[in-house]
C-alpha cells in the first residue's frame, strides 16, 4: 500500500506543495537525507486532528505564539489586543474555543490575589498548555517564539484606546499578582 506525502515549502508569502508517493511503513525516509528518517508517521486520532485544525488559522497561531513569547507565559486579552489589530472580544472568543476542547490548548487563569484587582488591570490571563506547545511543535510553528520574544521586548506597545484607560500596558505587565503557567 502506498500513501501520498506532501511537502510544504514556503517562499515569502507564496507556498509550493510537492508530493511524493511512498510505501506505507512505520517511518518515511527522504532519499536526499542519505536514508535517514525525515519524519515519523504519526498516529492521528480524530480529536488531535481536530485540535490541529483549530490552531492552524493565522489568528490562533499568532495568539498562541504571542502568549508563549511573553516573559510570564500568560497574557490577558487586553495585552493581546495591544499586539494585534483584533478586538479584545474577538480574542476572548478565539481563546475560549481553544480552552474548551477535550484536551485544552489554552488554560484560563485568574490573577493570584484575593484582593480586588486594581481598576484597569485584567483579572483573567491565558497560557498555552503543554498539549498546545506539543501541537505547535508538531506543525513546526514553535521555533519563531524566540524571535517574537525579542521583538516584544524592544517594542513600545500601547493599549487600544489608551487615552480612555486608567492604566498603561506597562502597568498591566508589571502587575505583581499575574499568574504563570505551572510548566514555566
Amino acid at each position: 500500500m502506498s500513501i501520498l506525502v506532501a511537502k510544504h515549502i514556503a517562499i515569502g508569502d507564496q507556498a509550493t506543495y510537492m508530493s511524493k508517493e511512498v510505501q506505507h511503513a512505520s517511518t518515511v525516509t527522504d532519499d536526499s537525507s542519505g536514508g535517514k528518517t525525515a519524519f515519523p508517521e504519526h498516529e492521528m486520532d480524530a480529536a488531535r486532528l481536530s485540535d490541529l485544525r483549530a490552531i492552524l488559522t493565522q489568528t490562533k497561531v499568532r495568539l498562541l505564539q504571542q502568549i508563549l513569547a511573553s516573559p510570564t507565559g500568560a497574557l490577558s486579552a487586553v495585552e493581546l489586543a495591544a499586539r494585534n489589530d483584533i478586538t479584545e472580544s474577538t480574542i476572548r472568543d478565539h481563546l475560549r474555543d481553544l480552552a474548551h476542547r477535550d484536551d485544552s490548548i489554552i488554560q484560563t487563569m485568574d490573577a493570584e490575589t484575593d484582593d480586588p484587582v486594581p481598576n484597569g488591570i485584567p483579572r483573567k490571563y491565558y497560557a498555552v498548555t503543554e498539549y498546545g506547545i506539543d501541537l505547535l511543535n508538531q506543525v513546526g510553528l514553535y521555533e519563531q517564539i524566540g524571535i517574537l520574544y525579542d521583538m516584544y521586548e524592544a517594542a513600545d506597545l500601547n493599549l487600544p484606546d489608551a487615552d480612555d484607560r486608567p492604566v498603561t500596558i506597562h502597568d498591566i505587565e508589571a502587575y505583581e499578582h499575574r499568574p504563570t503557567p505551572n510548566w514555566l
